[in-house]
């Protein structure tokens, strides 16, 4: 029993340290009226699923993926804010009556393939600490593998609950739906700036 609570322990542990930055993320793509809830929910757990999996692949094989290619997919993030950057400079503060950057319309659950694809490739390419972690976890507890993904996959279910709360609460609604559609970039710039810095340190 004490072996059990051990492995779930450290699969939150593992889960939590490697995502932090990813809850606010999910809280970024909530806001964006771009973006449905259910395309950022599907988008995300395809995301998890491919790290994990990629993860519990090369543990299995011994193979370690060398860091300044993991860098590199911090270009999705930095040209998908670059972008928003460009759409907010060209665009109008919305008029009275206008369709709000944040408001009942976020509340659709129609999936759009596009979104799909970009939260997934966005999880990706902040996915850099989830593999640095997961490959040597896996690597050491190849008899539990199955158990960490059942985890994960949980966990990401609890994380995208988290990040819906974070931009519906009383406490942060006003406040995303005043600065939200400017916060968006920044953290995405920012996002892609923190993974290519671990390309910098290789060279």
């Amino acid at each position: 029993m004490d072996h059990a609570f051990g492995i779930i322990g450290l699969a939150v542990a593992a889960f939590v340290s490697t995502n932090l930055d990813d809850l606010l993320l999910l809280a970024s793509l909530f806001v964006d009226a771009e973006f449905s809830p259910r395309s950022i929910i599907v988008g995300q757990f395809a995301g998890m699923a491919i790290l994990a999996v990629a993860s519990a692949a090369a543990a299995l094989a011994v193979v370690m993926i060398p860091a300044g290619w993991l860098a590199l997919l911090g270009l999705a993030p930095l040209l998908l804010g670059l972008h928003r950057f460009w759409k907010l400079w060209r665009s109008q503060p919305p008029k009275t009556g206008e369709k709000e950057f944040f408001g009942p319309e976020q509340l659709r659950w129609q999936s759009h393939p596009s979104a799909v694809w970009a939260t997934m490739v966005l999880t990706i390419a902040n996915g850099g600490d989830n593999l640095s972690v997961y490959i040597p976890l896996f690597a050491t507890q190849r008899a539990f593998i199955g158990v960490y993904l059942l985890i994960f996959a949980c966990l990401t279910g609890i994380w995208c609950l988290l990040g819906y709360f974070l931009t519906h609460h009383p406490a942060f609604r006003q406040k995303l739906k005043k600065y939200g559609r400017i916060l968006v970039p920044f953290i995405l710039v920012g996002i892609g700036l923190k993974v290519l810095g671990r390309l910098v340190c290789q060279l």
